[in-house]
């Protein structure tokens, strides 16, 4: 993927000094930036997903149908699942 951002100076310098103190092309050290970051995120995602499904558990009474452990499965997806507003 190609992309442009547009940084301040005082941003794109910063930048700069730091790919070149890890001696790397400033291009190449934004792309581990931006991966790092996004998969940080994908581990909250999981984290919080996790931590929604212990709450749940925590709650289900012995009795509970495997339907119903369903139903709660789907409505904790629902809660963790970014919300996406699609336009034509």
């Amino acid at each position: 993927m190609n992309l442009t951002i547009d940084l301040s100076e005082q941003n794109a310098a910063v930048l700069e000094a730091q790919a070149r103190a890890a001696r790397m092309p400033a291009k190449d050290y934004l792309s581990n930036i931006v991966a790092t970051a996004l998969e940080g995120q994908r581990r909250r995602n999981v984290d919080n997903l996790r931590q929604q499904l212990d709450h749940m558990a925590a709650k289900v009474a012995p009795e509970t149908t495997a339907e119903e452990m369903e139903e709660a499965l789907h409505e904790a997806l629902a809660q963790v699942r970014p919300q996406r507003a699609w336009e034509p």
